[in-house]
C-alpha cells in the first residue's frame, strides 16, 4: 500500500493565528476570564483543548461578565454593530479576524455606501457570512445555489463577493448566472487563496488514488466541502475526525490512499492519524516515513533567509504572500516600498512572484513577517558604488537621528550622514529633516564593512555651482528677472536670482528716499528686478528694484503746475529750508523764508518732521528735478 500526503493539508493561516493567540492570551493573562465570540474554530477537539485552558465561547455579548474579561473575535469576523456593542460595554478584545475576511468587509462596506446591492455566495448560517452581512446593514442576499439567481428581483447595480471557504465550482456557477441576468455587476472573487490551493490539490490527489481520507471536524464547512470534492473525484472517500475513527482493516484493501485535512484541523490531529497508520502492521510496507514527509511540509524558516513566494492578496496596507509555509507571510507597506505615497495595489497584484526576506517567524500574532525592501537593498549595493564613482546624486530618506548626525536610508541600505553634511551652513537642529526625502552624494563606501557615508551639503554645493554657471552664462545688463530676497544690510538687499546673489543698493530700492531696506522689502519676498550691471571677474551683480516702477518725474509736468496748492509731507530740514514730499519720488524745497509769515531762526521753529501741510508751487524745473514751494502763501492772514 502507498499513502500519499496532500502538501496543503491542515490549519490555514487565519485559524492557526486565532488559536495560537487564544492560548497566548490565556497564558499571559492569568486570572482574566477569556472568551471567544462564538466557537473559535469548527473542530471539537480543539474546542475541548481551549476549554481545558479556561477559554470559553459565547455568542451573547450581554452575557459576558462586567469585569476582568477579555474577548477574542474569531477569524470568521463580526459585523459593524457587534463592534459597537463590544466597545459600548467597554470590553477589552483582541481582533483575530482573518485578513482575507477583513478585506471582504472593506469591499462590502464601500460598495454598500455607493448603493450597490450586496450578493454573498455562501451559507447564510455560517458565522463568516453573518459577519460580512453586518457590514451592509444586514441587507445582503446570500446565494448558495445558482438556480436562486433567476428568482431574484432586478437591481441597478450589484456587488458580488464570496464566503472564503466555498468551492470554486459554486462560485463560478453563481458568477455566470448573475452576469447573465444583470448588467452592472462588480465581482470580487474573495475565496481564500489557501482554500483554493487546498481544494485544487485535494481534487488532483483524489483522482490518483483508490481511497481518499479527509481529516477534520464534521461541523467544519471547509472540511465538508473538501470531503465532497474528494468524494466526487475518487471512487472512495472517508471523513474522519480523529485517528480513532480510521477503519484500518477496510483501508488495507486499497493500493493507494490519499490523505488531506481541512483548514480547521490542527497539526497534532493529523500527526495522530499518520502515526496510527504508520504503526499498523502491513499498512505501509516499503514506504518512507509519512511522518517525515509531513514534517517536511512544515518547513522551518530562519530570520534573514531569502525565499520565493507568490502574492495571494494585496490590501492598502500589506501584501499577503504564499511562501510554501504553514502560515502565509505578510509584507507591510513600509517593508515593500520606499515611496510612502505609493499605493500597493498599483505596484503589485495577486499572482505576482517575488523574492522576500524573512524578518520574523512570529510577530506575536502568528504572522510570518517578510520584507521585499531587505532583498532589494542587498541587490542595490552596486547602485551606491556607481553613484560614488560617477559622482551622481541619489535619493535618500532621513530615518533616524543619532549622535553626530542621522541614518539615511538609500535604496534600502542604512547610510550615515554627519550633521556637518546636512546643509551649506552647519545645521544645529536636524529634527526638521526626520522622515524627509533628501538628495545626497556618496562620500565613502565600503561594502565589506557595510559602511556608507553620504552628504547633502555636497549635493547642494554642486547644485549651486551648476546654477551659478547657468546664471553667469546668460545674465546681462538690462534684463528683468525675478528673485527672492535673502538678506538685508544697512546699504541694501541681497537677492537670489537663481543660485547667484545680486545686490539692490539702498538707493535703487525706491524712487523715494529710504532709510533702511526693510522699509521696502522683507526677507523671503519675491521681487522683480532689473540688472543694472554685471562684473563677472569680481562676481558682482547690481540690481534695481525702482526701475521696475514708473519714474515719478516723467509724469510731473502733467500733474504739477506753478500756482498749484498741494499737500506735502515734511521730510527733513537744512539750514536754508525744509525738504517736503509731494508724492513718493518727488521732493521739493520750501526755503526758510517761505515757511512762516514770521521771522524764524531755523525750520524746526515752525515745522515738525512728518507734518502734512499745504504748500503753493512757486517754480518747477523738470530737467533739474527741482520744485520750489511756499507754505507762507497758504497761511491765512492774521487779523
Amino acid at each position: 500500500m502507498k499513502i500519499i500526503l496532500d502538501e496543503n493539508a491542515g490549519f490555514c493561516f487565519g485559524v492557526k493565528k486565532a488559536v495560537e493567540h487564544a492560548f497566548k492570551e490565556a497564558a499571559d493573562n492569568k486570572g482574566t476570564q477569556i472568551f471567544t465570540y462564538g466557537p473559535l474554530i469548527h473542530n471539537q477537539q480543539v474546542i475541548r483543548e481551549l476549554e481545558a485552558h479556561h477559554i470559553h465561547a459565547s455568542d451573547d455579548i450581554n452575557a459576558l461578565p462586567e469585569e476582568n474579561v477579555k474577548l477574542i473575535i474569531r477569524s470568521h469576523g463580526i459585523g459593524q454593530e457587534r463592534y459597537r456593542e463590544i466597545e459600548a460595554k467597554g470590553i477589552a478584545y483582541s481582533d483575530c479576524t482573518c485578513p482575507y475576511v477583513k478585506d471582504i468587509h472593506k469591499k462590502v462596506e464601500a460598495a454598500f455606501r455607493e448603493a450597490y446591492q450586496i450578493f454573498i455566495v455562501g451559507d447564510k448560517a455560517h458565522p463568516e457570512v453573518i459577519g460580512t452581512n453586518g457590514w451592509c446593514n444586514n441587507l445582503a442576499l446570500v446565494i448558495d445555489d445558482e438556480k436562486i439567481v433567476d428568482k431574484l428581483p432586478n437591481y441597478d447595480k450589484i456587488c458580488l463577493v464570496a464566503q472564503t471557504t466555498i468551492t470554486k465550482k459554486l462560485w463560478d456557477s453563481v458568477v455566470d448566472a448573475v452576469i447573465k441576468k444583470y448588467e452592472n455587476v462588480m465581482v470580487f472573487n474573495t475565496i481564500c487563496s489557501a482554500t483554493e490551493r487546498k481544494q485544487a490539490s485535494a481534487e488532483a490527489l483524489s483522482k490518483k488514488v483508490d481511497c481518499m481520507i479527509v481529516i477534520g471536524s464534521r461541523g467544519s464547512s471547509n472540511t465538508n466541502k473538501l470531503y465532497q470534492i474528494c468524494k466526487s473525484s475518487c471512487g472512495k472517500a472517508l471523513h474522519v475526525e480523529t485517528a480513532d475513527e480510521l477503519p484500518l482493516d477496510e483501508l488495507k484493501a486499497y493500493q493507494t490512499i490519499g490523505l488531506t485535512a481541512g483548514a480547521s484541523t490542527p497539526d497534532w490531529i493529523i500527526k495522530e492519524v499518520i502515526e496510527k497508520m504508520e504503526t499498523n502492521e502491513n499498512m505501509m510496507e516499503n514506504q518512507a516515513s509519512l511522518m517525515e514527509e509531513y514534517e517536511k511540509t512544515m518547513k522551518t524558516l530562519t530570520p534573514g533567509e531569502i525565499v520565493k513566494g507568490t502574492v495571494i492578496m494585496v490590501t492598502d496596507d500589506e501584501v499577503m504572500v504564499n511562501i510554501g509555509y504553514k502560515a502565509d507571510g505578510i509584507i507591510k507597506k513600509e517593508d515593500y516600498t520606499w515611496e510612502s505615497d505609493a499605493k500597493l495595489k498599483d505596484l503589485i497584484k495577486a499572482g505576482d512572484e517575488l523574492e522576500v526576506a524573512i524578518v520574523s517567524i512570529n510577530d506575536g500574532e502568528g504572522n510570518v513577517v517578510l520584507s521585499k525592501k531587505a532583498v532589494d537593498a542587498e541587490k542595490n549595493w552596486y547602485k551606491i558604488e556607481y553613484a560614488l564613482n560617477e559622482k551622481s546624486p541619489i535619493d535618500g530618506v532621513v530615518r533616524e537621528l543619532v549622535k553626530g548626525g542621522a541614518i539615511v536610508e538609500v535604496f534600502g541600505i542604512k547610510t550615515f550622514m554627519p550633521a556637518s553634511q546636512f546643509d551649506l551652513r552647519y545645521a544645529e537642529d536636524l529634527t526638521g529633516y526626520l522622515n524627509n526625502k533628501v538628495k545626497v552624494h556618496v562620500l565613502e563606501y565600503d561594502k565589506d564593512k557595510r559602511k556608507v557615508i553620504v552628504s547633502r551639503k555636497e549635493y547642494l554645493k554642486k547644485e549651486r555651482e551648476e546654477k551659478e554657471k547657468a546664471v553667469w552664462g546668460t545674465i546681462e545688463a538690462g534684463q528683468r528677472i525675478t528673485g527672492e530676497v535673502k538678506r538685508l544690510t544697512d546699504f541694501g538687499a541681497f537677492v537670489d536670482i537663481g543660485g547667484v546673489d545680486g545686490l539692490i543698493h539702498i538707493s535703487e530700492l525706491s524712487w523715494s528716499r529710504v532709510k533702511h531696506p526693510s522699509e521696502v522689502v522683507k526677507v523671503g519676498n519675491k521681487v522683480e528686478v532689473v540688472v543694472l550691471g554685471v562684473d563677472a571677474e569680481k562676481k558682482k551683480i547690481s540690481l534695481g528694484l525702482k526701475q521696475t516702477l514708473p519714474e515719478p518725474w516723467t509724469a510731473a509736468a502733467d500733474k504739477y503746475h506753478v500756482g498749484d496748492v498741494v499737500n506735502v509731507k515734511v521730510l527733513r530740514f537744512s539750514n536754508f529750508g525744509a525738504f517736503v514730499e509731494l508724492e513718493p519720488g518727488i521732493d521739493g524745497l520750501v526755503h526758510i523764508s517761505q515757511i512762516s509769515d514770521k521771522r524764524i531762526a531755523k525750520p524746526s521753529d515752525a515745522l515738525n518732521l512728518g507734518d502734512i501741510v499745504k504748500a503753493k508751487i512757486l517754480d518747477i524745473k523738470l530737467e533739474e528735478k527741482k520744485i520750489s514751494l511756499s507754505i507762507k502763501e497758504c497761511l491765512e492772514p492774521q487779523e
